[in-house]
């Protein structure tokens, strides 16, 4: 007997493969990154000093919010955004995206480490003040990102014209996330750390 299997939710079903095999990517990154900080202790935590309390301190006077640090890092976050789309467009599809989330994942291996090895558990709250809460509207960009390749990254030029004519929606999402952690990061994120590092 023939059975009819249905396509699990369509759009939202191949959503939630790519969100499983991205976090899988960024899982592999994050767990090399940690294996670099420990096989490099030497080199990354006594030589080059990684978040010692000496770099906290400079970390903390040195930070700066508001307007001046959102166009300080408009142009070093829309370079990283730009290139993933620009992977996409010129047919690299998905990957560049994945490389992407490997790479985020590496380095937050890295500071996590860092992080554990310098302070131990107080180690831990650190490396959730680094990221948060502007973390998540970047990966929520990728993510949108991703499902837009599952529609068009295999088409052509014109068809990825039309596509983005005609599904709007994802690269609005993704553009609207992107300004979201960008205003968090620059206008958030610096006073919240400033002031956890204040009674670190």
């Amino acid at each position: 007997m023939k059975v009819i299997q249905h396509s699990g939710g369509g759009r939202f079903g191949r959503a939630s493969v790519q969100g499983r095999r991205f976090s899988a990517i960024m899982g592999a990154g994050f767990g090399i990154g940690c294996m670099l900080v420990i096989l490099c202790r030497q080199k990354l935590l006594q030589d080059i000093s990684l978040l010692d309390v000496d770099s906290l301190y400079l970390v903390r006077d040195s930070l700066i919010e508001g307007k001046a640090y959102f166009f300080y890092l408009l142009p070093r976050r829309a370079f990283v955004f730009g290139a993933f789309v620009l992977l996409w467009w010129y047919g690299v599809g998905s990957l560049g995206l994945k490389l992407g989330g490997f790479l985020m994942g590496m380095e937050a291996g890295i500071w996590l480490q860092a992080c554990v090895e310098q302070y131990h558990l107080k180690g831990v709250l650190l490396w959730v003040f680094l990221y948060i809460p502007y973390i998540f509207f970047y990966l929520g960009a990728i993510l949108c990102g991703l499902m837009f390749c599952q529609t068009a990254g295999d088409a052509d030029v014109y068809e990825k014209r039309r596509a983005i004519r005609e599904r709007p929606g994802f690269a609005l999402a993704a553009a609207a996330l992107f300004l979201a952690g960008l205003y968090l990061e620059s206008a958030v994120h610096p006073a919240w750390l400033k002031n956890f590092l204040s009674v670190f």
